[in-house]
């Protein structure tokens, strides 16, 4: 349900901007991109395999700061808006998309442009549901896994990405909407989170120039 995600990210936008007001405005600090990592230990990479050569090293991002995933299987929903990518500094809880998620947060434009105009975090509770919810949304979207030599930079499709140092951290997609849009998706296996951000965009160097923001500003904190 994630990456098609255009009209159900307005709605988690609006909600977002109502809890903003409400409870005095979003978390503006710890917030830690995945992929923008300052260190290239940490960078993840997009690959489509283990043998894959990194892409350009990203910081980490996460949603929330102050939030951690437990390593046992059970997630802690304590401070999720925190621990999400700094690159967001307007981020509020959102409804739960439905899918096995236990919590959610929805932010308007990065800080850095071009960049994402939306962007929309989940945490789920466990590896396996991270994982069906992500096979499911790529299956849904009708996205194709890359080949070996393949990312985001050059076509539209998911695959798994990795640390500069070639440790696996989840998985990526990036497609281009019927609607106007580019999106890239992506879990991170640390967090048990999934993120999605768009931007305008129609062709292939939109989505290209998306995932780059991805690659250095969506590390999560904590």
């Amino acid at each position: 349900m994630v990456i098609g995600l255009v009209s159900g990210l307005v709605l988690l936008i609006v909600v977002a901007v109502v809890l903003v007001v409400t409870l005095g405005g979003g978390d503006d600090d710890d917030t830690v991109a995945a992929g923008s990592s300052s260190s290239d230990s940490s960078a993840p990479a997009t690959t489509a395999s283990p043998s894959s050569s990194p892409s350009p090293g990203p910081a980490t991002p996460s949603p929330s700061g102050g939030f951690t995933a437990a390593p046992s299987g059970g997630a802690d929903v304590t401070g999720f808006v925190g621990q999400l990518p700094v690159d967001f500094d307007d981020c509020a809880d959102a409804p739960l998309a439905g899918d096995g998620d236990v919590a959610a947060a929805a932010c308007g434009s990065a800080l850095t442009q071009p960049g994402p105009e939306a962007a929309a975090f989940y945490l789920y509770p466990d590896q396996v549901t991270l994982d069906s919810v992500f096979s499911a949304d790529v299956t849904e979207e009708g996205l194709a896994e890359f080949a070996v030599e393949d990312d985001c930079s050059t076509g539209t499709g998911y695959g798994e990405w990795t640390y500069s140092g070639g440790e696996h951290g989840g998985q990526v997609a990036c497609q281009i909407a019927g609607d106007g849009y580019v999106v890239v998706a992506w879990t991170d296996d640390e967090h048990l989170t999934e993120g999605v951000v768009r931007a305008p965009g129609t062709t292939q160097a939109e989505v290209s120039a998306l995932y780059d923001w991805w690659t250095a500003n969506s590390e999560y904190q904590g």
